[in-house]
């Protein structure tokens, strides 16, 4: 595969601050206007998301139905061989014990009833849903009820050693965490683990390693951060030319505990949040008008807005959950890898399963349906500001 070459550049930052962790934090004020509460940490809020005003618009309802599940997205591990800067602190998270986590059984239990009320597209996530040994097996298990899409999220650094055999136990796509092309920030931004896994090296092996196993038309998530790798948005997107790939620029959004919200003076990580239309401009400008694609061409019921450049093989898209919310458009509920439904990547419609997966049969599959339903039911009607779990805990 074509990489884009160029020479290190460091940290750029957008304003003047600490150095904290190897990284460049904001040292200017951010300022929130509107009526909502004022955060704290022990409390999930809705506050106006990146532009401020006083509530958001019409259209950010969110369905509380579960007709409009389409998608459900099972958490296999909150482990992780990476510690990123947007989605742990400087010190980690505590990882949750072995034996909490759900089995392979629990988890196509869950899938199964799923299943049974029309949801057809599965995303296994982690943490890093490659740690896990057996998922090449929970992926067989949900292949058997035969749905119309079973996807991964990883961050590539295993891909080597499992890739075939993900593709032959019926996995459809793969999506990559692809954050930097350049080495030394790739180390800073992924930190613990990098060079025993091979750093950038290892990610671009596991590329090589998914695409030799079948899996031609990935899909890259770009987690952009103001000052940190916005300068790269454009080299991003020009693979898109010459690869059957779909390169996507996520709107950087404060989960939990992270670096980046430690360095944050407000405590709030907003400073590094690049409105999308940004970084569409930005695109634009390097190579040329952007033309939106048809979406129902797209692999997936995510919330891209795909386009794509003049001539160009692949397609870019945008996840912009901070400029411009989604919620009422949201088909998806998470399952986090201790049992937890929940109807918000943010915040609110956590319902446990464990106590269902301790039934049997008609009567397991009719209780977890049922804690869907509720879960759905308390959906908010737009997502706060600040997500109340980590990343790593929800898998995205």
């Amino acid at each position: 595969m074509s990489r884009v070459a160029g020479p290190h550049i460091g940290f750029v930052a957008l304003v003047d601050g600490p150095v904290i962790g190897g990284l460049s934090g904001p040292g200017g004020a951010v300022s929130v206007r509107g009526g909502g509460r004022h955060y704290n940490a022990d409390m999930s809020i809705s506050l106006p998301v990146l532009k401020t005003g006083p509530i958001r618009p019409d259209y950010a309802r969110g369905p509380a139905s579960l007709d409009a599940v389409q998608l459900l997205r099972l958490s296999v591990t909150d482990r992780c061989n990476l510690r990123c800067v947007y989605c742990m602190p400087d010190e980690g998270v505590d990882f949750g014990p072995a034996d909490e986590t759900l089995s392979a059984d629990d988890l196509y239990a869950v899938a199964e009833a799923a299943f049974s009320v029309g949801v057809r597209h599965f995303k296994l996530t982690g943490g890093e849903p490659t740690v896990r040994r057996d998922l090449p097996g929970i992926v067989e298990r949900i292949a058997d009820l035969e749905p119309d899409d079973i996807s991964l999220t990883t961050n590539g650094l295993l891909l080597p050693r499992m890739a075939g055999e993900l593709r032959r136990a019926g996995l459809d796509r793969m999506t990559i965490s692809w954050d930097t092309m350049r080495p030394q920030r790739y180390d800073r931004f992924a930190r613990g683990g990098t060079r025993a896994l091979g750093g950038l090296d290892g990610l671009y092996r596991g590329i090589d390693a998914a695409v030799d196993a079948g899996f031609e038309r990935l899909k890259f998530n770009v987690v952009v951060m103001g000052g940190l790798n916005d300068d790269e948005v454009a080299d991003f997107a020009r693979l898109t030319l010459d690869h059957p790939w779909t390169v996507r620029f996520i709107e950087y959004m404060p989960l939990g505990d992270s670096t980046l919200i430690e360095q944050d003076p407000n405590g709030i990580g907003r400073a590094y949040t690049v409105d999308n239309e940004q970084i569409r401009n930005r695109i634009r400008e390097a190579l040329g008008p952007l033309t939106p694609a048809d979406r129902d061409t797209e692999a997936g019921v995510g919330p891209a807005q795909v386009y794509h450049l003049e001539g160009a093989r692949g397609r870019t898209g945008f996840i912009s959950a901070m400029s411009k919310p989604f919620c009422e458009a949201c088909n998806r509920l998470r399952l986090t890898s201790t049992g937890e439904l929940r109807s918000c990547l943010f915040d609110g419609g956590e319902m446990s399963v464990l106590p269902a997966l301790a039934c049997e049969g008609e009567t397991r599959r009719q209780q977890i349906v049922d804690l869907m339903l509720q879960c759905v039911r308390m959906r908010p009607e737009v997502h706060s500001s600040r997500g109340n779990r980590a990343m790593s805990q929800l898998g995205g």
